[in-house]
């Protein structure tokens, strides 16, 4: 049976040596899922690109853009048995839903429509991890250039989770998996175990799994959001202290 960790306050204290770690892997994690969208804008059509990603490219912050201001990133990771694995990346956007000459009007209240980038950032997962298998498969026959090179991989063996467009190959390796669903996107994630806590404040009490969260700022470590997720999806957001 899995211990659960009582909290009595909505602060969590990280050790600097897993601080230290988070912010290394973080950037390196994003350059991952920077270099790979672009690679998907580069070559698919516009349909399947709406249809996957949903997500204008011109809206998305990315290195690989030579523009990273726009959007705000927040990768989700676990501090796992086997140590600390992203689950997925959260870009959140917003995108003018209005004709240009509309949007430069003076006086004029500007409608946007707020994309939360789950969609985009598990279809991510899925072709990282598909094209990181068939590169360590087929390696000796790629050249010297795969677009995965040596420190990609193991960047993606050490953080990335097993991601698929089916369920299939965790069935056949007997894993658990989570399944989500967009539409008419359906992925399916290895699911990783995730710390138990119990969080009493205010009188009330809340039970669920211990996530954290790390925010990037102009594709750089802007700091830790520790949260608790329930049962439901809900999220508690608390304060993350270093020790």
């Amino acid at each position: 049976m899995k211990t659960k960790t009582t909290l009595f306050s909505r602060e969590i204290t990280y050790g600097k040596k897993d601080v230290a770690e988070l912010e290394n892997a973080s950037i390196k994690v994003q350059l991952i899922y920077d270099k790979t969208l672009f690679m998907l804008h580069s070559h698919l059509p516009d349909s399947l690109w709406d249809a996957w990603i949903g997500v204008p490219y011109s809206i998305i912050s990315s290195l690989y853009k030579g523009n990273n201001d726009s959007g705000t990133i927040f990768q989700k990771w676990i501090q796992s048995p086997t140590g600390w694995k992203c689950i997925g990346c959260e870009r959140h956007c917003l995108e003018s839903t209005e004709p240009l000459e509309e949007e430069n009007a003076v006086n004029h209240e500007r409608q946007y429509k707020f994309h939360n980038g789950i969609r985009q950032s598990m279809v991510l997962q899925a072709v990282i991890w598909s094209m990181y298998e068939n590169t360590v498969l087929f390696k000796p026959f790629l050249g010297d250039e795969p677009f995965f090179d040596d420190d990609d991989l193991h960047t993606i063996s050490s953080y990335f989770v097993p991601t698929y467009l089916n369920e299939f190959h965790l069935i056949e390796r007997s894993k658990p998996c989570k399944e989500y669903k967009d539409q008419n996107i359906r992925v399916f994630q290895e699911w990783i175990s995730a710390p138990d806590l119990v969080l009493k404040w205010n009188g009330g009490l809340t039970e669920g799994r211990w996530m954290t969260g790390v925010y990037m700022d102009h594709s750089r470590f802007a700091g830790l959001g520790p949260y608790l997720k329930d049962s439901k999806g809900q999220r508690t957001y608390m304060q993350a202290y270093v020790q």
